[in-house]
């Protein structure tokens, strides 16, 4: 039997959010707006686990995208700048 990964509950989404919210303030106050690999894993996390719940194909595709994201800006990042 294969373990189901953890549900994604309001509490996650509603600390991801504010998360979301302070990153984005911070870029509106000045600093230059940058992706965030941490931000962009926890949304891929939350989004597969989403998909992981259902068969259907726009939520699976959305979750591919988040993950193909995710992968783009650490390979930016490997490579020596952000986008």
């Amino acid at each position: 039997m294969s373990q189901q990964p953890a549900r994604v509950s309001i509490r996650e989404i509603t600390a991801f959010m504010d998360a979301v919210r302070a990153h984005r303030n911070a870029a509106f106050n000045g600093s230059e707006p940058r992706p965030d690999a941490a931000l962009l894993a926890w949304k891929s996390s939350i989004l597969d686990r989403i998909a992981a719940q259902t068969d259907d194909t726009e939520t699976n595709a959305v979750a591919d995208e988040a993950r193909a994201e995710l992968d783009a800006v650490r390979a930016d990042a490997g490579v020596g700048g952000g986008r």
